[in-house]
């Protein structure tokens, strides 16, 4: 039955496509595949990509993987979940070239904490300066400690 379902798919889609019968074939199977593990186990298909994109870059750390082969897949028993993985290794790295990426991931964390810490700085500040503004007249003193704060702490 999976056979004959592959098969119509596969010839319906060549209508559409200049692919040959063995690219559709494996597109086909591909998106089947993907498709009926997401009914079984619920995975949505964003959440299998971001799945897949961080293993590959937590992977391509340490080796050197062919990414076009790279596989994953969830399948669902009755009682059980299981993570299908297919990695073909290339070549595994140096730890030269180990402790390049680790410094590089590194330094993305670093710059994308920065970016937060501004973005957190600027509402803070927008939310300081609302508030004085509300601030009646009595309240100069208030606004005072405030703005005192808001240089000392270099916002």
């Amino acid at each position: 039955m999976k056979d004959i379902f592959s098969d119509l798919y596969d010839r319906v889609l060549s209508f559409f496509t200049a692919q040959t019968a063995d690219e559709t074939k494996t597109v086909a199977k591909s998106r089947l595949r993907t498709v009926l593990m997401q009914d079984r186990v619920g995975f949505s298909e964003r959440a299998m990509q971001m799945l897949k994109d961080d293993m590959l870059e937590s992977i391509s750390r340490y080796l050197e993987i062919d990414i076009d082969s790279f596989d994953l897949s969830i399948d669902a028993g009755e009682n059980t979940t299981i993570l299908n993985l297919s990695i073909p290794v290339l070549r595994t790295k140096t730890d030269e070239e180990i402790d390049e990426a680790i410094a590089i991931a590194q330094n993305k964390n670093i710059e994308k904490t920065n970016e937060i810490v501004g973005e957190l700085k600027e509402l803070v500040k927008e939310k300081a300066q609302e508030l004085a503004g509300q601030m009646s007249e009595q309240d100069e003193e208030k606004k005072k400690k405030i703005q005192n704060m808001l240089n000392n702490y270099n916002i």
